[in-house]
Order: structure tokens, then sequence, then C-alpha cells
């Protein structure tokens, strides 16, 4: 506790030699009761009043100077640790690339790998929030109507991601801990549909092959107008199933019924009714 002084620092001392405990300096307003707790203890390993040294080196940069270091990080997330240390040194603070992530830890601003997301321009967003804004009251029974379809590229050799290893130093360039690449490395492109109805069939491109213009239209009309007649053979089948399996007994309440609703919608004078 440097902060109290060598004057209060021997009252308490002098209190505790009378006979009173640390709660009782404390209910004179001396020094908090943890704060009195430390000064004897120290004076009884010690035998003097003076406030230890701290082992640590004293803090390099005040709380403003942290705030502003945040501010830098924020307006550039992508910056480096290296590079904010020479923007920090700008403002006037000299301090380590060490320091700084250290400092960005203390705030909760972790270093990651950055997500990778197709670019949005302007026209982009736009066209999104229009297209969200005209379906936002549909429901999962509508989009259960729409086929979805979308093609990805499949690499043959190696990860177009990254990979990370857990090695000892100076095994950076051994050969267990490398990602072996090649120039040119095969891709097979694929392009698939799926409706509520389940995934449709599933077309592979030639090798090395991009989806293009010709491509799609070829896709759509080999795979995605089969893939819904396949899908409409499927729902006549079942419609014809289901229309079998009507039983009497149904057919004979329908028929029981009609006098009912004959009533029913003269009651209403032919607007809605129950059934």
């Amino acid at each position: 506790e440097p902060w109290l002084s060598l004057k209060k620092r021997a009252v308490i001392i002098a209190l505790h030699k009378n006979g009173l405990t640390g709660k009782s300096i404390a209910a004179r307003k001396i020094a908090p009761q943890s704060t009195i707790y430390r000064i004897i203890k120290n004076f009884k390993e010690r035998g003097s009043i003076v406030a230890k040294k701290s082992p640590w080196r004293p803090r390099k940069t005040s709380k403003r100077q942290d705030r502003l270091l945040k501010v830098f990080q924020l307006r550039d997330p992508a910056t480096s640790s290296a590079e904010l240390a020479q923007e920090w040194q700008q403002a006037g603070v000299s301090a380590s690339a060490r320091t700084v992530r250290r400092r960005l830890l203390e705030q909760v601003l972790v270093s990651r790998r950055a997500a990778k997301k197709p670019l949005l321009s302007r026209k982009n967003i736009r066209d999104r929030l229009i297209v969200c804004k005209k379906y936002r009251e549909w429901t999962a029974k509508d989009w259960g109507k729409v086929i979805s379809s979308d093609e990805s590229p499949f690499r043959l050799f190696g990860t177009s991601g990254k990979q990370l290893v857990q090695r000892r130093r100076g095994e950076c360039y051994h050969q267990s801990c490398l990602t072996p690449t090649v120039k040119h490395p095969e891709t097979i492109h694929v392009w698939g549909c799926f409706s509520a109805k389940g995934v449709g069939s599933l077309t592979v491109l030639p090798k090395n092959t991009t989806m293009n213009k010709e491509w799609n239209q070829n896709v759509l009309r080999e795979q995605l107008l089969p893939t819904v007649q396949e899908q409409a053979d499927k729902m006549q089948a079942l419609i014809v199933q289901e229309w079998t399996a009507i039983s009497q007994d149904l057919v004979q309440k329908l028929i029981e019924s009609m006098p009912g609703r004959i009533a029913e919608v003269l009651k209403k004078r032919g607007q809605h009714y129950k059934y």
C-alpha cells in the first residue's frame, strides 16, 4: 500500500502495540481493514513500516493509453501487433509488439483467423435485402416448395484452408510439419440440389472444369428438370396411394355431413364456414 503515508503506518503500528485489533483500528477510518492487517503483518515479518517494493516492473502504460490502443485495433482489425506498436509509438507510447498483444488480450481482443466469405458489393447487399424483405413472411412450409441448388469445388490435393500443426522449435520445415502443395492441383466441381422432398441427383463436372454459363444451363436442363419431374412422379404416386387408402367409413361420413354443410353455407350467406 504505497499510497498510505508513513505517519499513518506509524499510527497503525502504535495502536496495534497498545493491544487494538485490526478491526478496532479500521473502525477509526485510518485505512481499510485488509490494508491494516497487511501493514501489521509486514511489520512483524520485517520490523519496518516501509512498504515492500513490488517484485514486478511497474506497468508501462496507463488505462487511457490502453483504451487508445483498443481504438487503433477496432478501427482496423487486420492490423498486426507490430504495426499497432508503431502507431502507438506515434501517439507517445513506446512498447513492444508483445506488450501490444498482452494489452489487447486484457481487453478481450484475441487474434483469430479471419473467416472467409464472398465479397459483398453494395449491389449484393441491396439485392440481399430486397429478397429478404420480399420473403420475410414465408414459413418453413413455403420454403419447402422451393428447390435450392449450388455448386462447390473440391481439391484433390492439399487444402485450401489453414492447417495447424504441433511442433517443436526448429521443426518448421520438418517433413511431418509441412503441408505439401502443387502448382496446379486437380479440382472437382459438383452441383446438387435439394428440397423438402430430399436431395436431388449430384452432378460431377469433368476434372478442372468450372461452372460457367453453358455448364449451368446444361445442368439445369439435364439435372434440375429431371429432378423436378422425378419429384412430381413421386408426388403422383403418393396421391394415388392416399386416394386408394380412403375408407368407406370416411366416404359415408362425408355424405352424411352434406345436409349440415348446406345449412351452414346458407346461414353464412355463402361466406366461409368451419368445414
